[in-house]
C-alpha cells in the first residue's frame, strides 16, 4: 500500500517536534538531584498495565514535598528487548502534577496504571536494564542518576517475579522514536549476541507494521 508523501512529511515533523520539547525538559531537570528529595514521602508509584500485556509502559514515583510541589521520576521500560529506553527526573507544582502529568500517563494507558510498590517497581526496572545489557544494550543515559529517588527501596524485598522477553526470547518493537539507523542498530546487535532467528522483531516499513521475516533483515540493510 503506497504512503502518502505529505502524511508522512507530517509525522516525521511531530516527532521532531516531540524530540526537541524532551531534549528542553531534560536540560532544565539536568541540574536536579533527585537525592535531595528522599525525605519526603512516596504520593505514588505506578506502573501502566501494558508493561504485563505488550512489554513496553511507565513506569513513575513521586514524593511530595512541603511546599507544595512533587519530585517525579519517570521510566520507559521495555521488557521484551531494551530495557529502560527513556527517564527523566523533574520537580513541578503539585498542582500541576495533579491536573498533567498523572492525567496524561493514565491517557497514554488505554489498559490504564497500576499501584505498586516501589520495591517491585525499582526491581522491575533493574530486571529489565540488566536484561537488555546481556543483548548489548545501554539504559538510557539518565537511568542511575533518576532512580535514586527510589531511596532505600529494596528490590529483595519484592515478591513479584517478573520475566524479561518474550516466549523465551528477545523481541524488539520498534518505538516512535526509533528511525531507520536505531532499527538496523537492534538487529543487528541482537544478531551478534543471540544469532539470527533467536530473536523476534516488530518494524514499520513503508508505513507498515512488519514482523519477523528473514528477508525483512536483507531488506533493513
Amino acid at each position: 500500500m503506497a504512503v502518502d508523501p505529505k502524511k508522512r512529511q507530517k509525522k516525521l515533523q511531530k516527532k521532531a517536534q516531540k524530540r526537541k520539547q524532551k531534549t528542553v525538559v531534560k536540560k532544565q531537570a539536568k541540574g536536579l538531584r533527585p537525592e535531595k528529595y528522599l525525605e519526603h514521602p512516596i504520593i505514588d508509584c505506578l506502573v501502566g498495565a501494558s508493561v504485563d500485556k505488550v512489554g513496553m509502559g511507565s513506569v513513575l514515583l513521586a514524593r511530595e514535598t512541603p511546599y507544595a510541589e512533587v519530585a517525579v521520576s519517570a521510566f520507559v521500560v521495555d521488557t521484551y528487548c531494551l530495557g529502560v529506553r527513556e527517564a527523566f527526573f523533574t520537580v513541578m507544582r503539585k498542582a500541576d502534577y495533579l491536573s498533567k502529568l498523572k492525567p496524561m500517563l493514565t491517557k497514554t494507558h488505554a489498559e490504564g496504571v497500576n499501584p505498586v510498590e516501589p520495591c517491585c517497581a525499582r526491581k522491575l526496572l533493574q530486571g529489565a536494564a540488566a536484561y537488555a545489557k546481556e543483548l548489548g544494550f545501554d539504559p538510557a543515559e539518565e537511568y542511575w542518576r533518576v532512580e535514586k529517588l527510589f531511596g532505600d527501596a529494596d528490590p529483595a524485598r519484592c515478591e513479584t517475579e517478573y520475566t524479561y522477553g518474550h516466549e523465551g526470547k528477545p523481541c524488539y518493537v520498534q518505538g516512535p522514536n526509533d528511525d531507520m539507523k536505531t532499527v538496523r542498530y537492534v538487529l543487528e546487535r541482537l544478531t551478534e549476541r543471540v544469532g539470527e532467528g533467536n530473536f523476534d522483531y516488530v518494524v514499520e516499513i513503508d508505513g507498515e507494521q512488519q514482523a519477523s521475516r528473514p528477508e525483512l533483515l536483507e531488506m533493513l540493510e
